[in-house]
Formats: C-alpha cells, sequence, structure tokens
C-alpha cells in the first residue's frame, strides 16, 4: 500500500529497560547490553490492531569472559490512545486477551506439545516477557531460524495447507486437553471475536465493505441483476447473521481458537529441498472459544489456492479432523469427540463464516491497489473512504471470483434470510 509511515518507537524501550527483562529470561543476573538498535517491525496501514517493533541486541553474561552474544526480539504494543482502532478495539479485550495468552497459557500449550504430542517442533514464538503496564510482549524474533511469511498475494498451496491444518489441530487438541483439566480457565476473555454477542463495534466496516460490494456490482449486469437485492439486504442483517453463525450449537465440539488464521498470521521454515518442515502461529488477539469450523472456514476463503478452495474442502476438512482426533488421544483427553460426519455437519452448520470472510475480509486481506488502508478509512463514508472501498471490490481477480462464490453461497442459502 502506499504512503506508509512507520509507527514511532515507544520511549521506554530502552537499554536499561530490555537488559532488566533479559536477566530475567535468560536467567543471568549479570547479563549486560552492549548494544541495542531499534526499528519499526510494521508501517501504519500494515497491521490495524497493534504496533510491532523488532529490537537487536548485543550482550554481555559475563564482559571478562566472554564475546557479546546478539539476539532478535519483537516487541508488541497497543496502538496509540488517539488511533481511531484503539478505540474500536477496546471493547473487543484484544490487547489484554494476548497477554494472557503468550504469558500464561502458550507456556502451558508448549509443554503439553513436547511432553505428551512429542513433537519437537515450535508452535509459536517462545515469550520473553509481558509487561501489562505498558501493554507491551517482547517474544522471540523466529526469523533468526529462517521462518518466514509467505506472499498473502499469492496463496497457499497443499503442502503448506496440509502443514497449517496439521499444527492447527494440534493447537485445538492442546487448548481442549488443558482446559479439561484446569476448568475455567478459558471462561473470561475468550467470547469475543470479529463477530460476538457483546459487540458491534466493527458493525461499521462491514456495512461500509458490503456497500463497496454492491457498488461493484454495478459494473456487471448479470451479477448486479442476480445478487445486488440480496446484498443491499445483507447490509442490513450483517451483525445478525455474522453472530448467529458464531453461536455454539450443543452438538459442536469446542475449545480454543486461534481466530484469525490466514497466510500473514502465519510463519513458516523450510528443509534444504525448500519444502515447508514447520509452520508457528502468531497474533494470538482474537482467540476465541468455539467451534474450530470457525477458524477452518476463516483460514480456507482466506489462504489457500483457489482449487484447493473450492474442489477439496471436504477432505481437507477430513485431513484436519484425523489429526485432531489422533492429537487428543496421546492428551488422554476424556471429553465428547465427534465422528467425522458429525464434525462435517458442524463445519457445514458454520458456513456463514465463509461468506463473510470472502465478502467482507479477503478484499481487505488481498488489497494491493494505490489507496492507503487504514481503519479510519474503513470505518467512515468520507470521499477518500469511499474510493478506498470501491478500490477494494473493482479489481479484476476479485470480479472473477465473484462469479464463483456469489452462485455457491447462494445456492446453499447463504445469501437468503437466516
Amino acid at each position: 500500500m502506499s504512503k506508509k509511515q512507520a509507527h514511532p518507537t515507544s520511549d521506554w524501550l530502552t537499554v536499561k529497560y530490555v537488559e532488566q527483562k533479559l536477566q530475567i529470561y535468560f536467567k543471568e543476573k549479570n547479563l549486560k547490553v552492549q548494544k541495542l538498535d531499534i526499528k519499526p517491525a510494521t508501517s501504519n496501514g500494515e497491521n490495524f490492531a497493534s504496533v510491532l517493533t523488532r529490537i537487536n541486541v548485543d550482550y554481555f553474561t559475563d564482559i571478562l569472559k566472554n564475546e557479546p552474544q546478539h539476539a532478535t526480539f519483537l516487541v508488541k504494543t497497543t496502538l496509540a490512545e488517539n488511533d481511531p482502532a484503539s478505540h474500536l478495539l477496546k471493547d473487543y479485550g484484544i490487547y489484554v486477551r494476548e497477554m494472557i495468552m503468550y504469558e500464561e497459557v502458550l507456556p502451558q500449550l508448549a509443554e503439553l506439545l513436547r511432553r505428551e504430542l512429542h513433537d519437537e517442533r515450535k508452535l509459536f514464538a517462545a515469550t520473553v516477557c509481558v509487561d501489562r503496564p505498558k501493554n507491551s510482549i517482547t517474544f522471540e524474533d523466529l526469523g533468526l531460524e529462517q521462518y518466514k511469511l509467505v506472499n498473502r498475494l499469492d496463496k497457499l498451496d497443499l503442502p503448506h495447507t496440509h502443514l497449517v491444518l496439521e499444527k492447527l489441530a494440534q493447537f485445538h487438541a492442546l487448548s481442549a486437553a488443558l482446559n479439561e483439566r484446569k476448568p475455567g480457565i478459558f471462561s473470561k476473555n475468550y467470547d469475543r471475536n470479529f463477530f460476538n454477542r457483546h459487540t458491534r463495534g466493527y458493525q461499521s466496516v462491514y456495512e461500509n465493505l458490503l456497500r463497496g460490494l454492491s457498488r461493484s456490482l454495478e459494473l456487471d449486469n448479470d451479477l448486479k441483476k442476480r445478487y445486488q437485492l440480496k446484498i443491499n439486504k445483507l447490509i442490513d442483517r450483517i451483525m445478525d447473521y455474522g453472530e448467529k453463525s458464531t453461536d455454539i450449537r450443543k452438538s459442536d465440539f469446542v475449545t480454543l481458537l486461534h481466530g484469525d488464521v490466514w497466510s500473514t498470521n502465519l510463519m513458516f521454515n523450510y528443509n534444504a529441498q525448500d519444502e515447508p518442515s514447520n509452520c508457528i502461529l502468531i497474533d494470538f488477539q482474537f482467540c476465541v472459544w468455539n467451534s474450530p469450523a470457525l477458524d477452518l472456514h476463516y483460514f480456507f476463503n482466506s489462504s489457500i489456492h483457489e482449487d484447493l478452495r473450492l474442489n477439496h474442502q471436504t477432505e481437507l476438512v477430513q485431513f484436519y479432523y484425523n489429526h485432531l482426533v489422533r492429537a487428543l488421544a496421546k492428551l488422554k483427553y476424556n471429553g465428547l469427540i465427534p465422528s467425522l460426519f458429525d464434525f462435517q455437519l458442524q463445519f457445514r452448520a458454520h458456513s456463514f463464516n465463509a461468506l463473510y470472510t470472502t465478502l467482507i475480509f479477503e478484499p481487505v486481506m488481498l488489497y494491493n491497489g494505490p489507496e492507503l488502508a487504514t481503519i479510519e478509512k474503513l470505518m467512515t463514508n468520507t470521499e477518500s473512504a469511499i474510493k478506498l472501498h470501491d478500490s477494494l471490490y473493482q479489481n479484476e481477480t476479485l470480479r472473477k471470483k465473484l462469479h464463483i462464490w456469489l452462485p455457491i453461497f447462494d445456492q446453499i442459502g447463504l445469501l437468503d434470510d437466516m
């Protein structure tokens, strides 16, 4: 996106501060920081929910004996109080939730992964420190271990998709087992994803984007004739339908979800043959207690190759399910595990999540146009904001997809009254 500017770094991120935190993390009270280099890791418009800073550190554990050692860490902080996104996200509790995840939940899941699933591969970055007064999280930079992001525009092929589903199944199984052993650990702070029954902070964003979609149908007489009225109705009902799609049914298998599983929140490691060998999850702000179907729909409709998405979802669900069941068995999970048939029904019952991911989230995720995308523009209807909304939906690639996915959603009833 154009005209990006770096977020300013926090003035409290000093040599003394980093030195104190690393002394605790490395359990080395004599650790001394020799050099600290601080650089923004994201720019305005790249992340709507937080600020990421990369710190490069040269340090000694024994200044008389040791050569300086080098390490790189990432520091994640909240947006400034005057940023429009900070007000929108406040009621979702994402900052407190992610701090709890890194401080309390992820270390326990990592231990279960190693001890009971016997998998030495990482599932997420290790936590260096959580500083609640400063609303910050410091964690290891896995770029040093050659983990990297894929290009969000390219999307994921089958080997990458299988790896993500395997790791996602592990995350879900570990979370279900942890909840069984520590009842109530997820009873607070995990009830608010993008759609939920508590807040409608994103309502203006969703409605503005659907209006942009409706206007884009003016460019295609066939799509306009068949779907514009249905999209216009959906604008008024998107919050009701979205909330309904996240309601937990009595028959659902439920666990802790990542909540925002798409290619930019995944990092991959590769072997000597350049094949993906491991995948880690990043960004735990929207974790929610719900059906795994929500994570699967979100991932399938934002991140995988179009052929996989169009023709292979049923077998991908089976692949995920098999890994989930095996992990739950190793963890000696005693809760009800659905049959594959019931889980496929569960996946279908939550399929409105596929619609709103495709029509609302994906156009923003994959946007590569000339307009600067900010949360303020998504929330408002100024002239420049409408220009962005229209630009999101009027690119040729997305318009081709509408010819495929609008008929599919219509045929299964997702564009009708629900």
